[in-house]
């Protein structure tokens, strides 16, 4: 859900707090005297990237950052070099979602299976 308020400034945006990011641009306009320039700010957005800057800003946001590379990574390289699925064989949003849940499907078993048989070995070596 997005809350869009739109702010108009008859005058030449010399005023204007919003007025950078209005004209931030690579090619600044030129605004005439009887110009009206309209800024569209979403406010809600805004509010939610101020709370992620901050959390990520913190030290435990720091190590959750760490955390997240290291799992998606690995799941992926997984995925692409020891299951071999490099392409999507399906059309349509439909098929390419219900084939990547099965490959990651497949990824979860397998990673299931081998805690498994480790956690099998490790109580025949203890008795």
């Amino acid at each position: 859900m997005s809350i869009r308020q739109l702010y108009r400034n008859p005058e030449r945006c010399a005023g204007c707090p919003f007025r950078n990011e209005c004209l931030a641009t690579k090619k600044k306009p030129e605004v005439s005297d009887d110009a009206e320039k309209i800024c569209s700010r979403n406010e809600v957005l805004e509010q939610f990237h101020e709370y992620v800057d901050i959390t990520l800003g913190s030290e435990f946001g720091k190590e959750l950052k760490k955390q997240r590379s290291i799992q998606v990574e690995g799941a992926f390289g997984v995925i692409k070099e020891d299951m071999g699925f490099t392409r999507f064989r399906r059309r349509g949003m439909k098929g390419v979602t219900m084939e990547f849940l099965l490959v990651c499907l497949g990824y979860n078993l397998k990673k299931y299976h081998m805690y498994r048989l480790r956690q099998e070995k490790k109580n025949a070596l203890k008795a």
